[in-house]
């Protein structure tokens, strides 16, 4: 078995009228068959399939990039020009030479190749052109430095390639993606390809490497959200939720966490009035009854004055529901602390002058230990409200910055000497000893 260049290309427009459609196709099979007829006999072999085609180049070369490069000049995609979508697919591999193999893909090649080919050009959205890795390197190590006659600048400059991670496109088999593509037009340069990353076909669940039973939790979380939600993510972008998908949320993050820590910004009887929208305790007690041990530890800072937290339990309208917080911390053993707002500022603010990379998007935060951290900037607000007072949060993986970021600060809390034990008593009510630090 051989290396081979495939590339998989076809037309968007299943709602433009069958008359245009058909000139579409024509024009694009023709432009193909023009810039492909200066290729020796022998070199490429092509199947054209009904709103398309799927090319085998028998020869190395960067011929598949020159083809998509021209069939982008010729149609341009992503602008007011456009007049219909297309999207192209790129990949190498193995293949073996099977006269068989025709009658399913259109060429006598049977493996990956043309598979994935295939599977990248349905990954695509109108004027991606997408690579596998295998291709993204051959071009890249091979043509990295020569600028192209035909167009006149270097069409394998690094700069045009947005490395896209991993999608599992069909049965969870993980591929590379690249995406090639220019948005700014200049002297030579024209615009192809498409600058945003391609909606995941197969949904979310097939992209993250989760717990099987997380998977009815984030398919009701996401709902028909979930692709422009995980770019967000992807992106370090704000989310907006409501209190049914945030409820879904927490069931998700909660179901296969071992630790759970958080800071907190809300009053008890506040806390208590969002836990009973969202089930948001819940959740965390389904975690603790899980993950029961005597060495199991957990703490919710309050970063909040004394008096405010007083005052909330000493008023008879919102005594009841700040004392069902505090017996709700008691009996599942969440440590409850105590730190003033204007200390936990000044820690960020030493972060911040002590680490360049230091950052935070707010420092009220759910912490789950090896897993993610969610920053909230409204915790707890009501989805009644105008959109720009809901909560908007942000969640970070345990390999990015803001999840590091997090742990720092958490870690700062933690060992500061100005750290309060907020313990309570039905009888006695509220009251504030010195932390031990025991953790």
């Amino acid at each position: 078995m051989e290396y081979y260049n495939f590339l998989c290309i076809d037309i968007i427009g299943s709602s433009i009228e069958v008359d245009t459609q058909l000139n579409n196709i024509e024009d694009l099979l023709k432009e193909i068959k023009d810039f492909l007829s200066t290729a020796n006999e022998g070199e490429l072999q092509t199947s054209f399939t009904g709103d398309g085609a799927i090319i085998w180049f028998r020869k190395d070369s960067i011929l598949p990039l020159q083809l998509a490069l021209k069939i982008h000049e010729k149609f341009p995609q992503c602008t007011e020009e456009q007049s219909f979508g297309l999207k192209i697919g790129i990949a190498r591999d193995k293949v073996a030479e099977i006269q068989s193999a025709k009658s399913i893909l259109g060429i006598p090649v049977w493996g990956k190749g043309p598979t994935f080919a295939r599977r990248l050009c349905d990954l695509c959205d109108d004027g991606h052109i997408l690579l596998d890795e295998n291709a993204y390197k051959y071009f890249i190590e091979n043509y990295g430095k020569i600028t192209h006659d035909q167009f006149g600048f270097n069409m394998v400059d690094g700069r045009f390639f947005q490395d896209l991670g991993e999608f599992f496109v069909k049965h969870r088999k993980p591929v590379h993606v690249y995406n090639y593509c220019n948005t700014k037009k200049g002297k030579e340069l024209f615009s192809f390809g498409n600058m945003d990353i391609p909606r995941d076909k197969r949904g979310l669940i097939d992209r993250i490497d989760i717990n099987p039973d997380l998977v009815v939790p984030f398919d009701l979380f996401l709902e028909s959200e979930a692709l422009s939600l995980k770019k967000k993510i992807d992106n370090g972008k704000e989310i907006v939720l409501l209190d049914e998908s945030i409820t879904n949320l927490y069931h998700a993050l909660f179901e296969d966490a071992k630790q759970y820590d958080s800071t907190n910004l809300l009053i008890p009887s506040k806390f208590q009035e969002y836990q009973l929208r969202t089930s948001y305790l819940s959740c965390q007690a389904n975690m603790i009854r899980r993950a029961r041990h005597e060495d199991f530890k957990s703490v919710r800072i309050m970063v909040l004055d004394k008096l405010l937290i007083l005052k909330d339990w000493q008023n008879s309208k919102t005594r009841d529901l700040s004392t069902d917080f505090f017996r709700w911390h008691k009996e599942w053993g969440v440590t409850l602390l105590q730190i003033d707002p204007d200390r936990s500022l000044e820690i960020v603010r030493m972060l911040e002058d002590k680490l360049p990379t230091f950052y935070l998007k707010s420092t009220q935060m759910g912490f789950w230990k090896e897993k993610y951290v969610m920053q909230f900037e409204k915790f707890g607000t009501s989805e009644n409200n105008n959109s720009d007072k809901r909560n908007r949060i942000w969640i970070s993986d345990s390999n990015a910055q803001y999840y590091k970021n997090s742990e720092l600060f958490l870690q700062e809390l933690l060992s500061s000497k100005e750290l309060w034990e907020i313990q309570f008593e039905d009888k006695v009510g509220v009251d504030f000893v010195k932390w031990d630090h025991r953790y």
